[in-house]
């Protein structure tokens, strides 16, 4: 693993050069603060100068208005009263009386700004919990506004832990008003804490999927499938939304106790029926045709784990996980496309790659993931090799926008000691690294010949996106006009036929040579730099490496904030923390990458750094798990020398060994406590530890000669 600091570092200077600076100071802080009617500042409605009369205004309003006008005009006397003293001692003509009363006058109206600004806080932290009391405010969106006008962000610190990724995005604006909400948890969870089994389904004894002919007891059925549907004549009959436990409406809506839209679920589990990733489709658009809606989607503390009764959230302060996203006001009727895939088409790799296809936008998971083989449902991508069919796992992630063949023949394993799996090649004793040919068939889904919106699919008939438009072959389009989608006849089976290689499905064919590849990935550029300064909130963490990483891995690269469970307001106060509710969450942060020739770059979404002007440090990590497109290791990790901009280079020999390392840091090593990036090797069994391994490294990284910080807590 390859850890590096980086400090957000932001300094407060609290010196008053001269009293006429800090007379301007005032003025300038009394216009925007208590003269001000129209902004969320105490916690209560907005106010616009159209809503001014009395009798059409909330009490809690009239009060805040009354009171913000009384500071101010106190404050404006006031200050006066300094301007006035200032006059009285610059034309005293060395009148000790008047320079003494012009003092006296400044004194006494210094405290009373005291007394005016001690005021205006405890009349505002008054009305800020009255509002708490009175349910106004009361922290609905996922970053919310305390009643000191700090950033909470409560709700958000469960990405990266509890769940993995999500869509729409955090905070994602214009969400087409068709989208279905997609939700993937790091760990399986309890399909029946979610969703209802509506349309009484149950799983084959060869667990792929529903049938109508179920065992019941007690008069439940037995084996219940959670999240499917299933065509019942001419309408589709589907699992739907347990609202209690999932609840996604717009954000006005969303503090009612009845709130969460209607939503079937389609559910994608994992070979050992194990449930990872959700996706729910409302049963009517969302949003307006004529407005952008915010909408909240809250996951709740009745989320249980499978096969347990414990919630997803037992052992963390926040018992939920809150995002919004806004909508806007048009349906998505564009096609998705396939913007890349590895191997490259009519090229020639090793048997240990990963087959891996990158799509322009998120693609509906459940189109795209389950067990490929001989006798499975799974039939929308294909892989062949001398007209045979092999045996599988294609397996979705980075954002929902790609999707990676994992075959099931085991051929060694790799630096961290993990199983290394191959495309099967079969060669002779006269040519053991023999090549062969393999080809791949994404199949489009089938159109409804909707001359409105020409890509909509018909569900379960191929791949679309996350609103139902079908795979679209670029290549096919005509320069100008109206496209329209063409589905190949689908031959049943798990054969790729010539009839199927044409538009709208996508097919290429690639070469496999029996050979493993062992260069392993490395980082070549970091941004920000290790040890970087004064870096600005929303800062992009970025990280460019030397091949195409398999993107299934890529989720476990982390982002650590220190110190953590800091008081938000610890810039500004040395008073400890009363209550959880002013501690600052853990750092959300998600991962995704997108590859650019034969290198993938990697970045890092984040909650802002440094809140309310907090100076802390942050450490991505990079383990050793973390693997290349052939399943090479991140070890040893290699990544930029912290002494230089350069690109850290590896040269290897024909057999894969590093000859030359330039502008690197060896990431197994590390000489100096006060470094600020580190990595660690393997034991000498060659058996990955890589949790101890990183929490020696950030431990070592946060100690007090190298991230220095003052006491926050």
């Amino acid at each position: 693993m390859l850890p590096w600091t980086r400090k957000n570092y932001m300094k407060n200077k609290y010196r008053i050069i001269f009293t006429i600076l800090a007379v301007f100071l005032f003025l300038g802080f009394a216009q925007s603060t208590f003269a001000q009617t129209a902004t969320d500042t105490l916690g209560i409605d907005s106010v616009d100068d159209s809503q001014l009369a009395l009798a059409s205004t909330d009490i809690r309003t009239i009060v805040v208005k009354i009171i913000n006008t009384i500071l101010g005009l106190l404050g404006i006397i006031a200050v006066s009263l300094i301007i006035y003293a200032g006059f009285v001692i610059m034309t005293s003509g060395g009148d000790e009386s008047k320079v003494a009363n012009g003092r006296k006058i400044i004194i006494n109206a210094v405290i009373g700004l005291v007394i005016i600004f001690s005021a205006w806080a405890i009349v505002k932290f008054a009305l800020s919990r009255l509002g708490q009391a009175t349910g106004i405010n009361s922290g609905n969106n996922s970053s919310v506004q305390t009643p000191n006008g700090l950033n909470s962000f409560s709700g958000s610190a469960s990405l990266g832990r509890i769940v993995k990724d999500h869509y729409p995005f955090r905070n994602q604006k214009n969400v087409a008003r068709n989208s279905s909400v997609v939700v993937t948890f790091n760990f399986p969870i309890d399909p029946a804490s979610v969703m209802s089994n509506t349309n009484n389904t149950c799983w084959n004894n060869d667990f792929t999927g529903p049938t109508s002919t179920c065992i019941t007891e007690n008069g439940k059925i037995k084996d219940s499938y959670y999240g499917d549907c299933y065509l019942d004549g001419t309408s589709m009959k589907c699992d739907t939304l347990n609202t209690s436990t999932v609840k996604i409406d717009t954000s006005v809506n969303i503090v009612n106790a009845n709130s969460g839209i209607a939503a079937n679920v389609m559910a994608s589990y994992d070979n050992d029926k194990n449930l990872y990733t959700l996706v729910f489709k409302p049963l009517s658009y969302l949003g307006s045709a004529t407005e952008n809606v915010p909408y909240t989607v809250q996951l709740l503390e009745g989320i249980k784990k499978s096969g347990s009764n414990d919630s997803i959230f037992i052992g963390l302060s926040n018992r939920k996980y809150i995002w919004n996203f806004e909508t806007g006001t048009n349906l998505d009727l564009n096609p998705p496309y396939i913007t890349s895939v590895y191997p490259n088409n009519n090229t020639t790799t090793t048997k240990d790659i990963i087959i891996q296809i990158n799509f322009n936008e998120p693609i509906d998971p459940t189109t795209v993931q389950g067990l490929l083989n001989s006798t499975g449902e799974f039939d929308n991508i294909l892989v062949n090799t001398l007209g045979k069919a092999v045996t599988g796992t294609w397996q979705m992630s980075n954002a929902y926008k790609t999707v990676e063949f994992v075959p099931v023949d085991i051929c060694g394993q790799n630096s961290c000691g993990q199983t290394r799996y191959c495309l099967p090649v079969v060669c002779t004793e006269s040519d053991p690294q023999c090549t062969k040919p393999f080809e791949v068939l994404v199949r489009t889904a089938q159109s409804k010949m909707n001359n409105e919106a020409p890509f909509e699919a018909v569900p379960f008939s191929g791949v679309y996106d996350l609103a139902f438009n079908a795979l679209d072959n670029l290549s096919n389009n005509p320069l100008t006009g109206v496209y329209s989608l063409v589905k190949p006849q689908i031959v049943p089976g798990k054969i790729i036929y010539e009839d199927e290689k044409k538009p709208d499905n996508y097919f290429w064919g690639f070469g496999i040579q029996n050979k493993i590849d062992k260069k392993i990935p490395y980082i070549e550029y970091i941004k920000p730099n290790i040890d970087e300064e004064d870096i600005i909130d929303n800062a992009v963490v970025s990280m460019v490496f030397s091949k195409v990483l398999r993107m299934g891995t890529i989720d476990k690269i982390g982002l650590n904030e220190y110190p953590e469970d800091v008081c938000i307001d610890a810039a500004s106060t040395t008073t400890p923390c009363s209550t959880t509710r002013e501690r600052l969450d853990n750092i959300w942060y998600r991962v995704w990458a997108d590859n650019t020739g034969n290198k993938t770059i990697v970045a890092i979404d984040h909650r802002e750094f440094g809140p309310n002007g907090l100076d802390l440090y942050y450490f991505p990590t990079v383990p050793n798990t973390l693997q290349d497109n052939h399943q090479n290791c991140f070890y040893p990790g290699f990544g930029p020398d912290t002494t230089n901009a350069e690109k850290c280079t590896l040269n290897y020999d024909t057999d894969n060994n590093i000859t030359s390392v330039q502008n690197c840091i060896v990431g197994f090593d590390y000489n100096n406590d006060t470094d600020t990036a580190c990595g660690f090797k393997l034991n000498a069994s060659s058996i990955p530890t890589t949790t101890a391994n990183l929490k020696e490294c950030l431990n070592l990284l946060k100690t007090n000669s190298i991230s220095t910080y003052t006491n926050l807590r």
